[in-house]
């Protein structure tokens, strides 16, 4: 059962074998190929006086399909991937400011979680490691695991 199917003319994200991120329009596929259309623009000040951008040139790159080692699907964009590292740094942050402050206070023979001021801050940081958890949970990096694998089917018809 097919996840998501490209054809020419739909934008394509993925990371290729050599570690680099291709992000294009697909021009076309044909003979094992992928053909990613870029557009180079640049601004220029209209008639109204505002800044626009216009195509100042297009070129093709061409790759072999074989050489895509996964396609971003919407779910594995950028925004999910930082999310997903804000989200550890939060929870090692806020999960490590409570030990320490409870650690703290048990060393100082002090009592950590009943000072007024003291119980905010470690609730306050309780709360920012739990979401931050959350959040790491829930937008994991799509590397992990290879539960895909991309199929080229070729379409093309042949002559009698």
């Amino acid at each position: 059962m097919p996840v998501k199917n490209y054809y020419a003319g739909v934008n394509i994200s993925f990371l290729a074998v050599d570690g680099r991120r291709y992000d294009a329009l697909i021009h076309k596929i044909a003979n094992d190929s992928i053909y990613l259309r870029y557009f180079t623009t640049a601004p220029y000040t209209n008639l109204f006086g505002t800044v626009s951008y216009d195509t100042v040139t297009t070129y093709i790159l061409q790759l072999h399909y074989k050489g895509i080692k996964y396609i971003n699907t919407p779910k594995a964009s950028y925004r999910n991937h930082y999310l997903g590292k804000l989200g550890g740094m939060a929870a090692i942050g806020g999960f490590g400011y409570t030990a320490l402050n409870i650690i703290n206070g048990l060393i100082e023979k002090a009592d950590p979680l009943l000072d007024d001021r003291n119980a905010r801050n470690v609730a306050i940081a309780t709360g920012v490691g739990g979401t931050g958890f959350l959040l790491n949970r829930i937008f994991r990096s799509s590397r992990k695991g290879n539960r895909y694998k991309i199929v080229y089917v070729d379409m093309s018809v042949d002559k009698p």
